[in-house]
């Protein structure tokens, strides 16, 4: 079962993605100059996907509790996850993404299992955005600890969505599920809730073609590319 403000929600984050990600892309491949307001609007954009992640999990585990479900939901976008982490390893020369949001969403689903049954979630919820600003200043020579936010001195890469603080905002996408499940469903703006049920297969495909709309026209300026390319 769909909800449709959730859809719109999700929707309106695929349109904000396209926009952020393309101004990232001209700061990594055009050395495009950097401005602080695109790092919120990036930290805003994101947000809204875990958020509705979260609501999304919370219906789909009220309607019906399928841990076999929500096990292969976990293998395939974990499976996506990695498949970033290997391209990206491959065709950069730093950067490489090694928990990002695909990798966090596989990993969260799982983790909000117990949440589910804990009824205060949105104390719970400010608990792990709150260690957040504790534990990144924590600092260990492995990967091992990036999923929880402890990283490398001077870890560099594309994309990072550790726990902390990431679990605490998919966590209050639990109160966003419950409201939509009290009201009546309707159908609002198809065209935003078609990018918001599509918003997957838009995340997959839409840096390949920016970058390579970027490349075509202006070259590689970055010198970040294992392989040169003219």
């Amino acid at each position: 079962m769909r909800y449709w403000e959730i859809d719109f929600l999700r929707g309106i984050g695929i349109i904000l993605m396209l926009i952020s990600n393309f101004v990232t892309d001209l700061q990594i491949f055009l050395n495009y100059p950097y401005n602080p307001f695109w790092y919120f609007f990036a930290i805003f954009t994101a947000s809204i996907f875990v958020f509705t992640s979260g609501a999304t999990f919370y219906v789909n585990y009220t309607i019906k509790r399928n841990f076999k479900r929500i096990l292969r939901r976990f293998l395939r976008l974990m499976t996506l996850g990695f498949s970033i982490t290997l391209i990206t390893y491959f065709l950069f020369k730093q950067g490489t993404i090694y928990f990002g949001i695909l990798h966090f969403l596989a990993l969260a689903w799982i983790l909000a299992i117990p949440f589910y049954y804990i009824k205060i979630t949105i104390p719970l919820s400010f608990i792990f955005i709150t260690l957040y600003f504790y534990i990144s200043r924590v600092h260990a020579q492995t990967y091992f600890l990036l999923p929880i936010g402890i990283t490398p001195q001077n870890f560099y890469t594309f994309d990072y969505f550790p726990i902390f603080p990431w679990f605490g905002v998919f966590l209050l996408g639990f109160e966003f599920g419950k409201f939509v499940m009290k009201r009546k469903r309707e159908r609002r703006s198809k065209m935003i809730c078609w990018l918001g049920r599509n918003s997957l297969k838009i995340y997959l495909i839409h840096q390949p073609i920016i970058v390579s709309i970027l490349l075509i026209l202006f070259g590689d300026k970055s010198g970040i590319f294992v392989v040169k390319l003219k």
